[in-house]
């Protein structure tokens, strides 16, 4: 009837939108990390983690789940069934521990500001040991799984991909739920506010390094409750978009409550929205990073306008000069650039701004949002 085409085309154009804004959003960050080799740290890193486990369950999660919304019914077959099952679940958890990571490393970086940073090499094995990590706690959800198929009127039917755990199923789908709603959100939670808590009270207290005129504490004191209200955003958006789908997913395990198609509809996309709010924030709370991605698309310009012919063509040296800015700074090509300008006396200066060495706020504003993209949970 006319109610089950407007279900069905608000489904289609509520997780498209996910599917479209995610994709671009998440892809283009990538591409930023990766085109400029000066952004490869253990920070970029961790950051197209984030981006790539987003695609990922932008691709394998959400056109199946909307698939199976609008069709009331799994088209997928078997083997998809498992597979969609522990990306599902994979993406999820590789969100959850590299966002994890990232506030721990941070919490490192500005309480230890003198300490060695973690090296690229660090960094991709801490990406690695996510990645094992992550799989080993997807296993069970994709191995206890099957393809249940029954006929029903005018001979019709209907396949369902739902979890199948060994008798008592009951009691192992609800301590599965409960144990994934504790090590996959609350714990999480917990260490990233723990950690962000004591950053921020630090660089609330604390003056920085070199932080000794009037000017200059007033910039701080600006960086301060710029930092502070951007770590609230992060806190706030992680439990808005995760919680009430993780309190649905136990309620209903544990059979406190009884299932519904649309609160469940409402809670699972506010959760997958997650996937598209890290590029906005980059580019709204970092000017670095937006100042790289303005630069990306400059040269996107002038080369779609070189091959129509309305500018001449861009040489090499004019392609590559924008690479000298980045996102995210690395320390040694920093200090490159500072010694190719230290005959210049105000450009040196600012070189030296640049480098995050004479301010610990420096290196803040774009990890402190970096972790923002949801952490794992039980999605049924």
């Amino acid at each position: 009837g006319l109610d089950d085409i407007f279900r069905k085309t608000l489904l289609v154009a509520a997780y498209s939108l996910i599917i479209v804004v995610s994709l671009f959003g998440n892809t283009l960050v990538c591409h930023v990390v990766v085109k400029n080799k000066r952004t490869q740290s253990a920070t970029s890193l961790f950051i197209m983690n984030l981006a790539v486990a987003d695609i990922l369950i932008t691709v394998l999660n959400t056109p199946f789940t909307l698939v199976r919304f609008v069709n009331s019914t799994w088209v997928f077959g078997r083997m998809m069934c498992h597979i969609s099952r522990f990306v599902q679940y994979c993406s999820l958890h590789v969100s959850t521990l590299t966002l994890t990571a990232i506030a721990l490393d941070r919490r490192q970086v500005i309480l230890h500001p003198l300490r060695p940073r973690m090296s690229l090499a660090q960094g991709g094995l801490w990406v690695a040991v996510i990645w094992i990590m992550a799989s080993c706690f997807s296993l069970p959800h994709a191995i206890y799984q099957k393809l249940l198929t029954f006929t029903y009127s005018n001979d019709k039917e209907r396949s369902l991909c739902v979890p199948d755990f060994p008798e008592p199923s009951d009691v192992y789908w609800q301590y599965i739920d409960l144990v994934t709603f504790i090590l996959l959100y609350v714990l999480p939670l917990l260490i990233i506010t723990a950690s962000y808590t004591t950053v921020a009270r630090r660089l609330w207290r604390h003056n920085a390094i070199g932080d000794t005129t009037t000017a200059q504490h007033a910039t701080q004191r600006r960086k301060r409750r710029r930092t502070l209200a951007m770590l609230l955003l992060v806190v706030g958006v992680f439990a808005v978009c995760w919680f009430p789908l993780n309190c649905y997913v136990v309620l209903l395990s544990s059979q406190a409550i009884h299932s519904s198609n649309a609160i469940y509809f409402c809670f699972h996309w506010l959760a997958m929205s997650s996937t598209c709010y890290n590029p906005f924030i980059y580019c709204c709370l970092n000017p670095t990073f937006r100042q790289e991605l303005q630069l990306l698309l400059d040269i996107c310009r002038k080369r779609q306008r070189a091959e129509v012919g309305l500018v001449p063509e861009l040489r090499p040296a004019d392609a590559c000069a924008p690479c000298r800015r980045t996102a995210w700074p690395d320390n040694q090509e920093s200090s490159r650039s500072r010694h190719a300008s230290s005959h210049q006396g105000q450009g040196s200066s600012q070189q030296k701004a640049l480098s995050g060495r004479a301010d610990i706020l420096s290196v803040e504003p774009i990890v402190a949002v970096s972790w923002l993209q949801k952490p794992a949970v039980l999605l049924k």
